[in-house]
């Protein structure tokens, strides 16, 4: 068995990913993409100004992720205890 080898190439995919994010401000940067809906309907769809949260939430900015995007203040903490549980159920299973 080859165990953990599976999630490899996403782990490190993801730790690219948020190292992105982290170092390049997604108000500063002009490589992230723009929002389609906001882009053809003018207005702001509920994940408008998640990138530039989640970037605050990387430096400590509780407050100024807060006043970009509330939901992903709330999803993120909760995705990432989900991911933790999963993990560990999975370790118990194999292990």
């Amino acid at each position: 068995m080859r165990a953990g080898v599976g999630g490899t190439p996403a782990a490190l995919l993801f730790v690219a990913m948020v190292g992105t994010l982290f170092f390049f401000d997604p108000a500063m940067a002009s490589f992230y993409p723009p929002c389609l809906f906001r882009t053809f309907f003018g207005l702001e769809c509920p994940g408008c100004g998640s990138l530039r949260a989640a970037h605050q939430l990387l430096h400590g900015n509780l407050g100024a992720a807060w006043a970009l995007n509330r939901t992903v203040v709330v999803a993120l903490p909760l995705a990432a205890i989900a991911c933790v549980i999963g993990v560990i159920r999975r370790s118990h299973r194999n292990g």
